[in-house]
């Protein structure tokens, strides 16, 4: 019996892969292109977006600088010794220019320096306002000067200068070479807050104010003084001269010693009479 070796298999050569010279698959080409045209299409989309962001920024400021964005008035609130185009013109916002354009930080620094002004506040109020709100300092006393009788407040700040004496304020003792808008030493500073501070009891009755060794001391009317010393217990020590005064002889002082209002001293002497 014969046997035969099997016949050998045949196998299948690889297709050959795509190379110089060789076309790629149909599939790959249609993956390849399908690729190359996402990335097409997110540069477009990208470049849109930017295109419409920088034409939105150009039409906005155009729009911001046009004449229909102009400042069309200029309001003032709160002014009542400073006229309104004062403050106006300290702010330096006219109208006609443009409402981006006003520079609201410059002319809160230069209505802050008027004379009367405590606070002030700028605000754009779209389309074409801008308000200014001042708030004004309170007057507490008053000091000759140069030119005739300076108000101050609390702080030493020279509110005006008037020829003749307020009569509704305390006087500081002396004579001061200073003008609206300057601010007096650190001395008349303390006196001032002390004066500002002082209760019914006693203020309407002060006519001047100075400081010594012993601390405040107030000239009231018909020849009473009376020796304040610091600024504590204001309340007690303007009762404890009110009550002396109103139970003393002028013929026994006229200095009321209030520096321990428990305590009251009355210093013989004066003209109370």
């Amino acid at each position: 019996m014969t046997v035969r070796p099997p016949a050998p298999r045949e196998r299948t050569a690889p297709a050959p892969a795509a190379g110089p010279g060789r076309a790629p698959h149909p599939r790959m080409r249609a993956r390849r292109v399908e690729v190359a045209r996402d990335v097409g299409r997110r540069r477009r989309r990208r470049l849109n977006v930017v295109l419409a962001v920088v034409c939105l920024g150009v039409w906005t400021l155009v729009g911001l600088r046009s004449s229909l964005l102009d400042v069309d008035r200029v309001q003032v609130s709160g002014a009542e010794h400073t006229s309104a185009d004062a403050v106006r013109a300290a702010a330096g916002i006219a109208p006609g220019e443009p409402m981006v354009g006003a520079d609201l930080d410059g002319g809160t620094e230069a209505v802050a320096a008027l004379p009367w002004t405590d606070e002030v506040r700028i605000a754009r109020m779209w389309p074409g306002t801008v308000r200014i709100v001042v708030t004004e300092r309170t007057p507490v006393a008053v000091v000759r000067t140069p030119g005739g009788w300076a108000r101050l407040d609390a702080e030493g700040r020279v509110l005006d200068e008037a020829p003749a004496r307020p009569d509704d304020l305390v006087a500081l003792t002396g004579r001061r070479d200073a003008a609206p808008a300057d601010t007096l030493p650190a001395a008349d500073r303390e006196v001032l807050a002390t004066v500002a501070e002082l209760p019914d009891a006693l203020a309407p009755d002060v006519e001047e104010a100075r400081r010594d060794d012993r601390g405040l001391v107030l000239a009231l009317g018909e020849g009473w003084t009376v020796v304040v010393g610091d600024g504590e217990d204001l309340p007690a020590k303007a009762a404890a001269a009110r009550a002396v005064r109103e139970a003393a002889d002028p013929a026994d002082g006229c200095t009321i010693d209030v520096r321990v209002p428990d305590s009251p001293v009355l210093t013989p002497g004066g003209d109370c009479a």
